[in-house]
C-alpha cells in the first residue's frame, strides 16, 4: 500500500510519550512491554532509525566513526516526520541497518496513532524534538550492566569485534550519556530502575495517559487504557 493511501485527516490530538537511557539499559524491553499493553493505539518513533551513513560521520582521533553524537543523525528529518505523526500523517522511513553497510535498503510506513512513542538516545536533548513531548521517561539501570549488555549485543548480533566494542563504549557512548542523556534525567516525569517486571510502571504510564491526553486520544484507545 502506498503512502499517500494512507493519509487521512484526523481530529486526534496524539499524547506523545519520550523515552531515553543509556545504551544496553532496557528501553527495547521497556518499548516492547508497552506495545503489548496498547497494541495498534500506540506507534513508536525510533531516532535510531535516522542515523547518518558512515561517510557522514564524525571520525574519532583513532579512526573510529563516533554514532554517539547528536551530529550522527537527520534530526531535522525526525522532527518534520514526528510532525506529520502528531498531525495524523503516515511518513516512510529508511530503517536503518546498523553497520550492516552491505545490506539492501528497508523502507517502512510509520502510521500515526493516537499514543506516540518517541524512543532514542538524544530525544530530550534535541529541544524541537523535547518540546514536543507530553511525557518523559528515563530507563535507569546499574551501569556495569548496561556494559555487559551492549558488549553482548554488539558482538552476537552486529558482528563487531570487541575491541572496537570496549573502544566505543569508553570513548562514545560513556560521553555521550554523561553529556546528552543523564542530565535530562531529573526533569522526567518518570524514572524507571530497569531491575524488574515493567507492569508497574506501564500501569503508571497507562494512569498518566487517561488524565492528561486530549479527550479525542481516550475517545480512540476506548477499553486500551482500562
Amino acid at each position: 500500500m502506498e503512502l499517500r493511501e494512507l493519509e487521512k485527516t484526523s481530529s486526534i490530538q496524539p499524547f506523545v510519550l519520550g523515552l531515553t537511557g543509556l545504551s544496553g539499559a532496557g528501553k527495547t524491553y521497556f518499548v516492547d512491554a508497552l506495545k503489548a499493553r496498547l497494541g495498534d493505539a500506540v506507534t513508536i518513533v525510533g531516532f535510531d532509525d535516522y542515523y547518518k551513513p558512515l561517510e557522514m560521520q564524525h571520525v574519532d582521533a583513532f579512526g573510529e566513526a563516533n554514532y554517539d553524537l547528536p551530529s550522527a543523525l537527520f534530526s531535522e528529518r525526525f522532527h518534520e516526520d514526528l510532525m506529520s505523526l502528531i498531525a495524523y500523517r503516515p511518513v516512510l522511513i529508511k530503517k536503518y541497518q546498523f553497520e550492516n553497510y552491505d545490506a539492501p535498503d528497508r523502507t517502512e510506513i510509520v502510521s500515526p496513532a493516537p499514543v506516540l512513542l518517541v524512543e532514542g538516545l538524544f530525544v530530550m536533548d534535541y529541544i524541537a524534538v523535547d518540546s514536543l513531548l507530553d511525557y518523559r521517561i528515563f530507563i535507569d539501570c546499574d551501569l556495569e550492566l548496561c556494559f555487559q549488555r551492549r558488549k553482548d549485543r554488539d558482538i552476537r548480533e552486529r558482528g563487531i569485534p570487541l575491541k572496537r566494542s570496549l573502544h566505543q563504549w569508553e570513548h562514545h557512548v560513556m560521553p555521550a550519556y554523561n553529556n546528552h542523556i543523564l542530565p535530562h534525567k531529573d526533569r522526567c516525569d518518570l524514572i524507571v530502575e530497569n531491575n524488574g517486571p515493567a507492569d508497574e510502571n506501564v500501569a503508571a504510564i497507562i494512569e498518566h495517559i487517561r488524565c492528561h491526553a486530549h479527550p479525542s486520544v481516550l475517545a480512540a484507545i476506548g477499553e486500551g487504557l482500562s
